[in-house]
């Protein structure tokens, strides 16, 4: 059986995941998380084509920022590093954000600590 490319600008999630040759789940995850955006017209979703261009450019390049800022840990997945500083957005890991409850980088919370200490000084 020979291998179509599919040209059309709005794909279904089973077109999008037999181009990408990946199984129909996991394109609903990522359109149900809103990792990979799509339009819901009644029970169905579409997927235009520059909007899966531009996920896959971003995720090659999110590849690269799989690091938690707050304790430095590497990750390989994503959902590991989902969470962000509430300063300036860099990637926080899950442990730090839901077990050390920590919604800032390293950078930000030192400046935040030291603010802290200055204002009890103060007192």
């Amino acid at each position: 059986m020979a291998m179509t490319r599919i040209e059309k600008e709005f794909m279904s999630l089973e077109d999008v995941a037999e181009l990408m040759g990946v199984n129909y789940q996991l394109i609903y995850k990522l359109v149900r998380s809103g990792e990979l955006p799509a339009a819901r017209l009644g029970k169905v979703y579409r997927i235009q084509r520059r909007d899966l261009e531009s996920f896959l450019e971003k995720t090659k390049t999110d590849a690269a920022r799989l690091v938690c800022a707050a304790c430095g840990t590497a990750y390989r997945s994503r959902g590991s590093v989902r969470q962000h500083c509430v300063e300036c957005g860099a990637p926080l890991c899950d442990d730090c954000w839901t077990r050390r409850k920590v919604r800032r980088c390293a950078e930000h919370e030192a400046s935040a600590a030291a603010a802290r200490d200055e204002e009890t000084k103060r007192r």
